[in-house]
């Protein structure tokens, strides 16, 4: 009877210890667990979740702006894609110093210049009609460019600066792609002559000169101008062209009543010299909507291609810069 009281003493005792060792075990791992909730689940003083707010913050590291001359050279809707392309390097941190320009990409670069923000230069764009590009190509090459009836109410009410040099950045109109009196650059001074003047390109809204016998001043076009920038900046220089279409365009000389000779020899010459100036650059884009150069329902769809080609030319520039 002793022996079975002992036995059972011995039991009771050892069932206490293990219910007791439990117990303890419990709210350790409890206080534990509760240690790393607090620890972990800290809050900011706006509600955000961080993971150690004891925990000393990695400085992200620096990285320097991308800086860069663009050179740009175009005729017909496509030339839209220019605000596209300026939007997109702006979002990727690539700072523009100087934009050399020819054709009808100088007018959205000059509302890039003047107006506040890349939103308001779009929403210039979309504005724009027919009219507008009609009015400033019509001009005669034989008749005085300084004609401000030329210039459209909707770009003379938007741009209210009277200086090229005015402009955010470092600007030079080079409108060597319209008649023979020679590669000319403008960097300061009106902007409107230079204006009509690189804008009134052969084929779309101008007619070719009424003389075609006198061609000399085909082999000074230059629908591009890569040299200039690379007088002006030692920065790496991309050029991106939007002639494809009017280079289709004009195979058909549907607008222009000039013979099909006179016509070749233009198209020849002005895609030598595209070829020729994009050879010179570091790095080359190229805009194409396989549509007629005067359709302006296709005004988005030029925008989303120079948005689409700028993600592609930051890419390489970043690589070129880190080389």
């Amino acid at each position: 009877m002793n022996t079975y009281r002992k036995i059972s003493i011995s039991l009771l005792f050892l069932v206490t210890f293990l219910i007791s060792g439990c117990s303890m075990f419990r709210r350790s791992s409890s206080a534990s667990v509760q240690d790393d909730k607090s620890s972990n689940s800290a809050q900011s003083s706006d509600g955000s979740p961080f993971a150690n707010p004891n925990a000393v913050e990695t400085p992200k590291p620096f990285k320097e702006k991308r800086k860069i001359s663009l050179v740009l050279g175009g005729a017909g809707v496509s030339s839209f894609a220019t605000v596209g392309l300026l939007k997109r390097l702006h979002e990727e941190g690539i700072e523009i110093e100087t934009i050399v320009t020819s054709g009808w990409p100088t007018l959205f670069v000059l509302a890039a210049g003047f107006l506040k923000s890349i939103h308001d230069v779009e929403w210039f764009a979309m504005r724009l009609q027919e009219k507008d590009f009609s009015s400033v190509s019509s001009s005669d090459p034989s008749v005085d460019y300084s004609g401000r009836e030329r210039i459209s109410s909707l770009i003379e009410s938007n741009f209210k600066e009277k200086e090229i040099n005015e402009t955010k950045f470092a600007l030079i109109i080079a409108p060597g792609n319209t008649h023979s009196d020679g590669n000319d650059t403008f960097d300061h001074g009106d902007w409107k002559t230079p204006l009509l003047k690189t804008m009134a390109v052969p084929g779309l809204f101008r007619p070719y000169p009424p003389n075609t016998k006198d061609q000399d001043w085909i082999q000074s076009i230059q629908g591009m101008n890569v040299e200039e920038a690379k007088r002006r900046s030692g920065r790496i220089i991309v050029a991106v062209e939007m002639y494809d279409d009017y280079f289709s365009f004009l195979k058909t000389g549907k607008k222009d009543s000039s013979n099909g000779v006179f016509r070749q020899l233009y198209l020849g010459s002005l895609k030598k010299s595209v070829n020729q100036q994009l050879k010179e650059a570091n790095l080359e884009g190229h805009i194409q909507l396989m549509t007629s150069p005067t359709n302006f329902a296709e005004k988005r769809l030029a925008i989303f291609a120079g948005y689409k080609e700028g993600a592609r030319l930051a890419k390489a520039i970043r690589s070129l810069s880190n080389n």
